[in-house]
């Protein structure tokens, strides 16, 4: 994650997460989906989603979201979290609630939750307060408030309910709108991506490229 400072405020990204990994290291810009584990493997510490309860009682998760549930499962602190894990369905209502807690969580924090995006970034305003201070606490925040594995949890049941890499359809969007060539890969694509060093054959290519980052489904 990655705080961006505008004047007194701080946006923090909390973007669409890579499948199996929910921690990414992000850029300061916009970089979504791939550097924590760029390999779609096993989320560390979960089982099959064939395999039986374990883990304190942990559901046998068996939808695409699986191994996404089994982690959540498995990292979440409370209860009131793992209730609304259980049947691998994120209702608006249970969403809400979340969000609700996420904010009353950062407000007793000292911090203002001032816009959440359907993309899952949000803004806050920190005031005075120290950015890794700031940044600490709205990560601890999301952990408590579940938003940290219920936020792309939510999203991805509506907008990739089928688990496609993140990482495939961004440069699947990249290539319909003509910002890289035809021929570019998802294995060039998370070699380019750390440095955003992506070989644009648009002088947009780079707006083509937020666009996407923000909609997979963005058509020029």
């Amino acid at each position: 994650m990655a705080e961006h400072r505008n004047g007194a405020g701080i946006e923090r990204y909390a973007m669409r997460i890579k499948s199996r990994s929910f921690r990414l290291a992000m850029t300061a810009t916009v970089l979504t989906a791939l550097m924590t584990g760029c390999s779609a493997e096993q989320a560390p510490g979960s089982s099959s989603p064939d395999e039986p309860e374990s883990v304190s009682g942990m559901p046998a998760f068996q939808g695409n979201f699986a191994a996404e549930y089994q982690e959540a499962w498995t990292k979440s602190k409370t209860e009131d979290v793992k209730a609304i894990l259980e049947d691998e369905q994120i209702t608006d209502q249970e969403w809400s609630h979340v969000l609700n807690k996420l904010e009353t969580c950062l407000d007793e924090n000292g911090i203002s939750l001032t816009g959440y995006k359907p993309d899952g970034s949000y803004e806050v305003n920190a005031g005075e307060m120290d950015g890794e201070i700031a940044n600490q606490r709205m990560g601890e925040c999301e952990e408590a408030s579940g938003e940290a594995w219920v936020g792309y949890l939510y999203r991805s049941q509506t907008s990739n309910p089928e688990n496609v890499p993140a990482t495939r359809m961004l440069t699947e969007c990249m290539i319909r709108n003509k910002a890289v060539p035809a021929s570019y890969t998802e294995e060039q694509y998370l070699e380019d991506a750390p440095n955003l060093a992506f070989p644009f054959t648009d002088e947009h290519g780079f707006e083509i490229f937020e666009s996407c980052n923000g909609d997979f489904s963005f058509d020029k």
